[in-house]
């Protein structure tokens, strides 16, 4: 007879537990002192930088090129890295478009790229199983992408029909002006139009491939179930005859600073709510106080714990939600904190977040807070190192952003020892309350009266003309 499991234990000596004060919250444990994985490096003949990842937790091979030439490269014609990108999976001198996706599909592989404003990347992913036939579509896509003229018009198309449905989305208007704003003719605050759509050529697409996708301009990143010593040499033999060129090297206008508050008005009739972004320019991404300005960001606008949050939401029932971002780039950045409001509480939600702003300069935050923050991001990094293709991207940001070796093996642990006091230093010197861009996306004959009485307001249209 089976006894009940109760009754299997009744006999059983139990230990007496020590008693646990359940009105307090643990502590967590230390940060992993190393929590990044060891990688290996090869350096090809033609400069191609190669690194491995060994990881056989899934048997699945993660690929990652970068070429280190984005959208700052574009010149007269803003877009061309963006379609470089986003022709490469669509045809090459050995696969048309459909007979690409054809072979991508019947093995499960991905093929992307994406260009960014430092970079562009190609990315592929499968099954181990296959690694010779995906290395061989990643491959081709790479050196023998041939930009077929129907499918350069089609993606022609596709953008000036994204931009016309962009005019209908506020946030969008709101982060174009935002890169206007704070960079000026610097090219990271440029983007798309009809006009440099339609400017563009396929003969553009050529020139920039031949001209940035050179091995001695790349990184190739390889994580997976894999080993080094048996994937290096096919890397050499399918990478190796790649031809070196010439490094290009962009010539960048300074990026303009901010005096006192100016305000951004984009007039948009028959919005019922505004959207607001508090702008200001911020560091670059090889600052040394990124782990930490992670913590100061999140106490300030992170997220639910965010002061923003608390304050526009929680507080006032203003917004949805509101927060705060670094976008830490390789020439300069931003720091924008942003929420979505009713028109006739528009200026009160911009004040409240200039005097958050000022506030997490002012004072030191209270110790649990930081707490808080720490263990959220600590956290969150930790969970990130699971995705193999964000492995691979930060191997290849330390080249990318001239990073220390080291920086992602601290990182947790920098993170982990932010004090309050680091964070009010960090405010003092990475945010100001006094000189802002504000760039609102709203009803002008609402808003634009409340808006006066924080600085001065200009006008524009959906366009982001100004308007006289």
């Amino acid at each position: 007879m089976k006894l009940p499991i109760f009754v299997l234990f009744a006999g059983l000596a139990v230990p007496a537990l020590a008693e646990i004060d359940r009105t307090k919250k643990p502590e967590p444990d230390p940060a992993p002192a190393a929590s990044f994985p060891e990688y290996k490096t090869v350096t090809l003949p033609n400069g191609l930088k190669v690194f491995v990842i060994e990881d056989d937790r899934k048997p699945t091979l993660t690929l990652r090129l970068v070429l280190r030439s984005g959208s700052i490269f574009d010149g007269t014609k803003t877009g061309t890295a963006r379609f470089v990108a986003n022709m490469l999976n669509r045809g090459t001198e050995h696969r048309d478009a459909a007979a690409l996706a054809l072979e991508t599909d019947s093995i499960g592989m991905s093929l992307e790229a994406a260009a960014g404003a430092d970079a562009i990347s190609v990315g592929a992913g499968g099954l181990t199983k296959y690694t010779d036939k995906i290395l061989d579509l990643f491959s081709d896509a790479i050196f023998h992408a041939n930009f077929p003229a129907d499918q350069f018009a089609k993606l022609q198309r596709k953008a000036l029909s994204g931009l016309e449905q962009e005019k209908q989305e506020p946030a969008i208007l709101a982060g174009k002006l935002t890169s206007k704003i704070l960079y000026g003719t610097h090219p990271y605050g440029d983007y798309l139009t009809p006009e440099s759509v339609m400017a563009i050529q396929r003969d553009d697409l050529v020139a920039f491939h031949k001209a940035h996708f050179v091995p001695n301009n790349a990184t190739l990143a390889i994580v997976g179930d894999v080993k080094a010593s048996e994937i290096l040499p096919e890397i050499e033999r399918i990478f190796g005859p790649w031809q070196k060129g010439e490094e290009s090297k962009p010539t960048l206008p300074a990026i303009p600073s901010v005096h006192g508050i100016t305000i951004h008005l984009v007039d948009r009739p028959g919005s019922v709510q505004s959207n607001i972004v508090v702008a200001q320019p911020g560091p670059a991404r090889d600052n040394p106080d990124t782990p930490e300005l992670n913590v100061v960001n999140a106490t300030i606008g992170g997220g639910f714990s965010g002061r923003l949050f608390q304050n526009l939401r929680e507080k006032h029932g203003w917004t949805y939600g509101a927060y705060s971002a670094f976008d830490l780039r390789k020439y300069g950045g931003t720091f924008e904190a942003n929420a979505e409001t009713r028109n006739e509480v528009t200026a009160p939600a911009v004040e409240e977040t200039i005097k958050e702003m000022a506030r997490l300069r002012d004072e030191v935050a209270p110790d649990a807070e930081i707490a808080l923050q720490r263990q959220y991001n600590v956290g969150n990094y930790l969970l990130s190192l699971e995705n193999s293709a964000r492995t691979a991207q930060r191997v290849q940001d330390i080249d990318l952003y001239n990073l220390p070796a080291d920086f992602y093996k601290t990182y947790a642990r920098r993170m982990s020892a932010t004090t309050p006091q680091q964070v009010e230093e960090l405010a003092k010197k990475y945010i100001s309350a006094t000189d802002l861009d504000i760039i609102v996306v709203g009803e002008a004959k609402e808003i634009r009266p409340g808006l006066e009485k924080i600085g001065k307001v200009i006008v524009y249209d959906q366009d982001l003309k100004p308007v006289k």
